[in-house]
């Protein structure tokens, strides 16, 4: 970081973004924390006074080119999006909007400010169309996508990728994968079953049901953030595109055995089938590569196990969050 410049992470009030920003104030970095619709004051006022917040619309060109006027920026995490076909599909060109022109609108204020660095945070779903689920995808890989989500996120893909190789900017795509862990507490689909599983669980009720089938990359929401700082700090990216998880997909049953070793007792019975979980995306091989660890030296923290027990130790510790009242 440079002399009284800032972190800047859009998306701040997300899964994502409010973990980056999280690790990277505990960390005594300067960040500059923004976010659109929904502002919980208690969330950020925990964070403490090295957070700057800021509400901006990152759709309008105008609003973005001033906050990189009033701001010293020296890089930014660009975590905010639409998150998920499941919101993408009613409203494509919100998508559209959000996902490919917002990202537009922060490149091109890194280009003409100056900033350091800048990290797209993308997702595994533009290879939507490998079909190949055991096979580890690996960055050089060619994307396949569909879906609106995925398409608006390879959009911005080759946007950020466009910039870094026209433009001179040091831009890359960092892509994670089924992300879980706080303050997340849902049962819904798109948030995959390690959630659903753990919640239950803790409410003490039983789990029979079909999706022993599906299995995904997934990545403890710590290692998530603290990959994608290691991206916005690393003294040089080689490369336009970085895979950041395990490099192996988990099974339904293998998150099922880690949520009863995190909750002793927890009764979970899986038959096969894929549903709900591949409701909104299709199974695939898992993001592989080493391009993250070697340029930023970075490593994951958490394994399977670890994160469902941290994560469970979290919702233990606010129960009035999920207890049926």
């Amino acid at each position: 970081m440079t002399d009284d410049a800032a972190l800047l992470v859009t998306g701040a009030m997300g899964h994502v973004g409010y973990e980056i920003v999280r690790q990277a104030a505990a960390g005594g970095t300067p960040v500059l924390a923004l976010y659109r619709g929904a502002f919980n004051e208690a969330a950020a006022r925990s964070l403490g006074s090295a957070v700057t917040w800021v509400r901006c619309d990152l759709t309008d060109v105008k609003a973005v080119r001033a906050l990189a006027r009033t701001h010293r920026v020296d890089a930014c995490i660009h975590a905010a999006a639409v998150s998920n076909e499941a919101y993408a599909k009613p409203d494509p060109l919100g998508a559209i909007v959000t996902n490919i022109g917002a990202t537009a609108n922060l490149l091109d204020a890194a280009r003409q400010s100056g900033w350091r660095r800048f990290v797209l945070v993308s997702t595994g779903s533009v290879f939507q169309l490998v079909r190949e689920t055991t096979r580890p995808i690996l960055e050089d890989e060619a994307p396949a996508a569909a879906n609106i989500y995925s398409t608006t996120k390879l959009a911005a893909e080759l946007l950020t990728r466009m910039y870094r190789t026209e433009c001179g900017l040091s831009a890359s795509t960092v892509r994670i994968s089924w992300v879980f862990g706080p303050p997340i507490i849902s049962d819904q689909p798109t948030r995959g079953p390690i959630p659903s599983y753990l919640l239950r669980a803790l409410r003490g009720e039983p789990i029979r049901e079909s999706g022993a089938d599906f299995a995904a990359s997934f990545t403890y929401v710590v290692d998530a953030a603290l990959g994608l700082l290691a991206a916005a700090m690393a003294p040089e990216l080689h490369h336009a595109v970085y895979h950041l998880g395990h490099g192996i997909n988990f099974t339904a049953g293998q998150a099922a055995e880690a949520v009863r070793r995190a909750v002793p007792g927890a009764s979970i019975e899986l038959t096969s089938g894929t549903e709900p979980w591949a409701r909104y995306t299709s199974l695939r091989g898992p993001l592989a590569g080493q391009n993250l660890r070697v340029d930023t030296g970075y490593e994951l923290r958490y394994s399977l196990d670890a994160g469902v027990g941290a994560y469970a130790d979290w919702m233990r510790a606010q129960p009035e969050l999920w207890q049926i009242r």
